[in-house]
């Protein structure tokens, strides 16, 4: 028998039974509805970075982005925005970069521009910078 035929006859065969396995894979795709994953927020703002955010023992944090627009030599002729990656930081030192886990459940977090020891700072307290706009993507997962 050549290839073509052995093909066909392979056709004519499995065909009809295409409908013999009913609506299992249906079924399968209904399961996977029950384990979606959390919306994505995105919370924004200008001015000072007041984002905090409370998790229980039994939720973690997921970041996707956070990032603000740092200035520099405000109110001068050579003031500067750049975009700058923020931290999102743990009450208890844990923290949280771009697309990264927390490492812990629950937890008291906030957003810093630079974090020097356990002290997190928006702004530059010598006034050189300051954060003038940020964002935040994320997601809290339950457990």
């Amino acid at each position: 028998m050549r290839n073509d035929q052995i093909f066909v006859l392979l056709l004519v065969l499995l065909l009809p039974m295409t409908g013999c396995f009913g609506d299992i894979v249906g079924d399968a795709q209904a399961d996977d509805d029950d384990f979606a994953e959390p919306e994505w927020i995105n919370d924004r703002g200008t001015g000072t970075m007041d984002w905090t955010l409370n998790l229980s023992e039994s939720q973690w944090l997921e970041v996707k982005s956070a990032a603000g627009l740092l200035t520099t030599n405000a109110n001068t002729s050579d003031q500067e925005l750049e975009q700058y990656n923020l931290i999102v930081h743990e009450s208890e030192g844990w923290v949280v970069g771009n697309g990264q886990f927390s490492p812990i459940f629950g937890g008291d977090y906030e957003l810093c521009g630079i974090q020097v020891e356990e002290f997190c700072f928006s702004s530059d307290p010598q006034g050189n910078w300051f954060i003038s706009d940020w964002s935040i993507i994320y997601r809290i997962h339950s457990v």
